[in-house]
């Protein structure tokens, strides 16, 4: 998807209340909106189909028309937004996986070792997070700061663990200008060669484990208080607790290091230099977020982004983890530290199913934002699908800011390509449909907001849901499509995909955004 932002209002100062639209399909750009593979089977079924007739041999037809009706059905036929093609290679893509037994995952006691004991183990992480590894920063006052390396991508991702006062009932004009203040942030990065590539937010619904609440009842108990409150009170607090849940928000910045290749090299190259221009960009960028009402509760250090990956695994460790938390803040300094090393970050074991993801105990589905809503929309649009639950969920939207020449390039290739099939449906005297003819506006008012000074994203979304009971799974899924629904926007399962939907979805590191298909 592709939508522009920016900091002022889109609507017309008439308008009460100011709503949203503008995201654009992305489109493959290879040949006439087709993949590379889809016009080669359509090609080869072409030859296929005119060979009988070429060669004066229509015995021939009997076995080259049905080959070409399958290669055409094939490149053309949609079962649940995807093409025949694309579903068979999904398919032979992940039983290839399964017969060379790379869709399951082990770890804990069989993680690779370190040649240097004193560095103890290193990071191992499943799949397509492989290369990640979790680099030890400090910003200029002492602050500790985790740096999540892709070695592969050469990217650096810091992630902020951010709260936010509810938009669902406050006044249209404070919301507005909340949302004002993120479309500003995410049109100041759209800046010609901007090193922060990808921002991703992140929210994750979670059992409550009640620790905060323990830590505080222990603090505040009278030593006079009678034995019976004393006991009703723990029992409360040991059981009522697990039917509460809390928010998690987190906002990830990647930084593309070729893009930063000059600064990382004159402030010291290497990773030390790359956490050194991270960190200037993210004291340059604490101004924009305060602006979208974004607290930023603390940048996550080694410690607290591994226990970030790690209950997301592992929903078990989630209390445990947080008990853990809380006794280390406690000011008597008893307690373990915070958060978890390195060497347990992952899961101790995992298994990919066409659809859904065994992990730790725990079974994920994940979903990708197939439609967002198809007319103007309110800010509060996502309220359904980010509102309680009774399963552990995590919302996750990414953003690619593009730069004024690449956004430039993709308005005007999508203002021409509507304005063609207009125009060649008006010489044929064909009726122009009204979807042909809104999308020539939307593209038109795109290219007018990028020449006024808007940015432009590339965007999507992914949702993932978790229980721990495999019988429940059916239930969460079915709640996640009906919030989807009442939001008004078209989710699809990942099938044949569910850890990588998995790793772009529930973990904050900056994953979600796929390559432009040509």
């Amino acid at each position: 998807m592709a939508t522009p932002v920016s900091s002022a209002p889109s609507n017309s100062p008439e308008s009460p209340v100011r709503t949203y639209f503008g995201w654009q399909h992305e489109r493959v750009a290879f040949l006439f909106g087709l993949s590379g593979q889809r016009a080669l089977m359509i090609g080869a079924g072409v030859l296929v189909g005119i060979w009988p007739v070429s060669a004066s041999n229509m015995r021939m037809a009997v076995v080259c028309w049905p080959i070409a009706a399958v290669l055409f059905a094939a490149a053309f036929i949609r079962i649940n937004g995807r093409t025949a093609d694309e579903w068979v290679t999904a398919a032979v893509s992940f039983q290839a996986l399964r017969f060379r037994n790379q869709h399951k995952f082990l770890s804990a006691a069989f993680a690779p070792d370190n040649a240097d004991p004193s560095r103890g183990k290193p990071l191992d992480l499943p799949g397509i997070l492989a290369p990640v590894s979790i680099l030890d920063a400090y910003f200029p006052g002492g602050a500790p700061l985790a740096l999540a390396k892709h070695r592969i991508d050469r990217t650096y991702t810091a992630i902020a663990r951010v709260t936010f006062p509810g938009i669902g009932l406050v006044d249209s004009s404070r919301r507005e200008q909340r949302v004002s203040g993120w479309g500003g942030l995410l049109a100041g990065l759209c800046t010609e060669g901007s090193p922060i590539v990808r921002v991703q937010a992140l929210q994750r619904l979670v059992p409550e484990s009640g620790a905060a609440l323990r830590r505080w009842h222990g603090d505040h108990l009278a030593v006079d208080a009678p034995e019976a409150a004393v006991a009703v009170t723990e029992s409360l607090l040991a059981t009522a607790t697990l039917a509460t849940s809390q928010r998690e928000a987190f906002l990830a910045f990647t930084m593309d290091e070729r893009r930063a290749a000059s600064t990382i090299k004159a402030a010291g190259g290497g990773s030390v230099g790359a956490a050194t221009v991270m960190t200037r960009h993210l004291r340059a960028l604490a101004a924009q977020i305060g602006g979208a009402d974004l607290h930023i509760q603390a940048w996550l250090g080694p410690r607290d982004l591994a226990e970030v990956i790690r209950t997301a695994y592992d929903p078990h460790s989630a209390r445990h983890l947080a008990d853990r938390r809380a006794g280390a803040n406690n000011t008597d300094g008893e307690g373990l530290a915070a958060g978890v090393a390195a060497s347990v970050t992952g899961p101790a074991a995992a298994e990919a199913t066409p659809g859904h993801y065994l992990h730790d105990g725990a079974v994920s589905a994940t979903y990708w934002v197939a439609e967002w809503p198809r007319s103007q929309t309110h800010a509060t649009v996502l309220a359904p699908l980010l509102g309680e639950g009774l399963h552990r969920r995590a919302f996750s939207m990414h953003f690619e800011p593009l730069g004024p020449r690449e956004a430039e390039k993709s308005v005007m290739r999508e203002r021409t390509k509507r304005s063609v099939a207009v125009r060649m449906r008006q010489r044929t005297g064909q009726i122009v449909p009204e979807h042909e003819q809104a999308a020539l506006e939307r593209a038109a008012a795109q290219d007018a907001e990028r020449a006024a000074g808007h940015g432009l994203v590339r965007m999507t979304g992914y949702v993932t849901v978790t229980v721990t009971d495999p019988g429940e799974l059916d239930d969460a899924c079915a709640a996640v499509e009906a919030d989807a629904a009442a939001a008004r926007i078209e989710v699809r399962r990942m099938w044949f995909a569910q850890d990588i939907g998995f790793a772009m979805s529930a973990l904050p590191l900056g994953f979600g955004l796929p390559k432009k298909r040509w």
